[in-house]
């Protein structure tokens, strides 16, 4: 049986300066630490998910620079499986610039996207696709992702699609991919928008209408929790657990989808999967950057037995 998650996605290189204050002119402040680290959604929701012991596989394209070096290197030593990531001679990989405030966590981006092709529907394999349970996406290489779906639906969803609609990034080109999908979880700011509700509760109602194939619609909203509403159970809240010192919120969102999705590909049930999900995002809020502390078995009961 096919087992593990495949993500399609865009892989980026982030900068990330934790510092006292946002800058609002041209001001120089000394920051209190900074790091290179990989980043991108779907990459940091497979790093999470690998951490965990789940079977990760990555497709994106790459260029032949240090960037792409780097984030092969991160990913390669995260068990992130790469064999499937092409290498473009004379493209460069995304670098992202990320200030995260002291006080708060909060982060203001900047970011200079990659030079390297999307992916054409044609390099999606129905083999590659159906050798795993999940294919974890949010859009970017869109004409790939539509290509995923389809093989998902053709092998009767034995393989299911994984929606991530990440905070300020609706676009409507979006919602047919959502709409193919098993499991949808995103930001509140994306579910409010897609929706025009104003609640929780109504943009879930509408999501699971939009979203035919959905078994599951999941919200998140940070230090407030998540909510799951399955298409055939009652709906449920769940807490977020807190943080002592958080540090950075940078990548928390797809550290929960990488450990929800773990869960699911383990065999757990839907409430013990938001719970685990919910312990790895508040492990990866104590540290900077999306990967700053991925999800281990040990740190994520001991989350679970003291929260």
């Amino acid at each position: 049986m096919s087992n593990g998650i495949l993500g399609i996605g865009v892989c980026t290189l982030d900068i990330l300066t934790h510092t006292s204050t946002f800058p609002a002119t041209g001001d120089v402040e000394e920051a209190n630490e900074a790091l290179v680290m990989g980043g991108g959604p779907v990459a940091t929701a497979l790093a999470a998910a690998a951490a965990l012991g789940t079977r990760t596989t990555m497709l994106d394209h790459l260029g032949d620079d240090w960037k792409s070096s780097m984030i092969l290197e991160q990913l390669e030593t995260q068990g992130v499986g790469c064999e499937q990531i092409k290498i473009e001679q004379g493209a460069q990989a995304s670098l992202a610039s990320i200030l995260v405030r002291a006080k708060d966590g909060a982060r203001a981006v900047r970011f200079v996207r990659s030079t390297t092709r999307a992916i054409p529907a044609r390099e999606i394999r129905p083999d590659l696709v159906t050798s795993h349970r999940f294919v974890h996406c949010n859009g970017r290489h869109l004409e790939a992702c539509m290509q995923a779906a389809e093989i998902c639906s053709n092998s009767g969803r034995k393989t299911r699609l994984s929606f991530d609609g990440g905070a300020n990034r609706y676009r409507d080109e979006l919602i047919p991919l959502m709409a193919s999908a098993d499991i949808a979880i995103v930001a509140l700011e994306f579910a409010l928008t897609a929706t025009a509700e104003k609640s929780p509760e109504d943009a879930a109602e509408k999501l699971l209408n939009l979203c035919p194939q959905a078994q599951l619609i999941g919200i998140t909203d940070g230090g407030n929790g998540s909510w799951i509403y399955p298409r055939d159970a009652k709906h449920f809240h769940q807490p977020a657990f807190p943080v002592a010192h958080p540090v950075d919120t940078t990548g928390c969102g797809d550290v929960y989808h990488g450990a929800f999705l773990h869960a699911m590909d383990s065999g757990l049930e839907l409430k013990q999967a938001a719970r685990i999900a919910s312990a790895a995002g508040a492990l990866n809020a104590s540290a900077l950057g999306g990967r700053g502390r991925l999800p281990t078995q040990e740190a994520i009961e001991q989350i679970l037995q003291t929260g």
